[in-house]
């Protein structure tokens, strides 16, 4: 996780606050810096925030006949292309970088393997595509080019670096992305996503859009498409020296919920998973 500005003060305060989502209400605590801060500070919270969400979603569908099949050491999503916003890349390379060394280079190897397969079958190039025409258009990618792009990914079967087992093992700090893929249809059908139906069921709004409006210094930004095995590729190109620390965590979460309070249902991500 990205520190505080040099100057800032490095004790922490406590936030505590409540929000009503689908007639239920969430109440968030966490210790978190006071004084200015980069997004990654508060990325803990807006983690929490779209984990219960996600669990609101998941009683609804299972109430209504529909419980979600995800379960613990079923990896197939995991091979999937998962779109991460700027903030969740750097606190993810933050992570690599705060392991000890043997764990540290064991991911680092992983990610050249993944970005080396990923080259070699040509669907990098296509994939910075369709990074540079969504920067060109704000209005979301064709869902028949994503959809098939992420047919593809999935059938190179490159596995997240950071799965182990078929385990998640960064789970609590998993991109939002993760949280909000929740599968309702027989677990067997996520390993074939080309031959068996894939289904899916959302949560109401869906935070990594409102994440994804953001850079890592928490301005607004022309829409980026990270993919979370290009890590490296982004990380070189983004140094963590260019983040700047402007607004304290209240400001960053009025601006945030503000933000997502007025985003609608439908999803404006780039969809390179399973179909929905």
């Amino acid at each position: 996780m990205s520190a505080p500005a040099a100057d800032s003060p490095l004790f922490l305060k406590t936030l505590e606050f409540s929000l009503k989502i689908q007639g239920a209400r969430i109440d968030i605590s966490a210790q978190l810096p006071d004084g200015p801060v980069t997004p990654a500070a508060v990325l803990p919270v807006i983690q929490d925030i779209s984990s219960s969400i996600s669990t609101l979603t998941e009683k609804e569908s299972a109430r209504v006949g529909r419980p979600v099949s995800c379960r613990a050491g079923c990896g197939a999503c995991c091979r999937q292309a998962v779109p991460i916003a700027p903030v969740e890349a750097r606190v993810l390379a933050d992570y690599i970088d705060a392991q000890p060394e043997d764990r540290r280079e064991a991911l680092r190897a992983r990610f050249r393997a993944a970005a080396a397969r990923l080259e070699e079958s040509g669907l990098a190039a296509e994939l910075r595509n369709a990074a540079a025409d969504l920067a060109r258009d704000p209005s979301p990618l064709d869902k028949d080019r994503t959809h098939a792009l992420g047919l593809r990914y999935f059938a190179l079967g490159v596995p997240c670096p950071f799965l182990e087992d078929e385990r998640c093992t960064i789970h609590p700090v998993r991109p939002l992305r993760c949280r909000e893929f929740l599968v309702v249809s027989p677990a067997e059908h996520c390993a074939h996503p080309e031959e068996q139906e894939v289904v899916t069921v959302k949560p109401s709004v869906l935070l990594s859009n409102t994440l994804r409006k953001w850079n890592t210094s928490g301005e607004p930004h022309l829409n980026e498409l990270v993919i979370l095995t290009m890590l490296d590729e982004w990380t070189a190109a983004h140094p963590a020296a260019e983040d700047r620390a402007t607004r304290t965590v209240p400001e960053l979460l009025q601006e945030f919920l503000g933000a997502f309070a007025g985003d609608s249902t439908p999803d404006a991500n780039p969809d390179l998973g399973a179909p929905s």
